[in-house]
């Protein structure tokens, strides 16, 4: 299931065992294509696109992007169990 796999790929950011930018993509396209009309993760989506590891200071690093997964797995968790019934 998409859920799951979403779920599993923002924990792994979170906790910092997977923030390689092949996984912020995967997060990135995940949540375009499920919530395309969803103002906030459309945000999200926005912050995942511009992640770079020690990129350039016009880009969001780690730190950032795990603030943001944070807040859309919070919303993620209240918006999926009403979408499934």
């Amino acid at each position: 299931m998409i859920n799951t796999e979403l779920m599993a790929l923002i924990e792994s950011f979170i906790q910092g065992s997977d923030t390689s930018l092949e996984a912020a993509n995967r997060i990135e396209i995940i949540l375009d294509d499920n919530f395309p009309d969803d103002d906030f993760v459309q945000e999200v989506v926005v912050a995942l696109a511009c992640y770079r590891p020690a990129g350039p200071p016009e880009t969001l690093d780690e730190k950032a992007i795990q603030h943001f997964l944070i807040r859309v797995k919070r919303y993620l968790n209240e918006v999926l169990p009403s979408q499934e019934k």
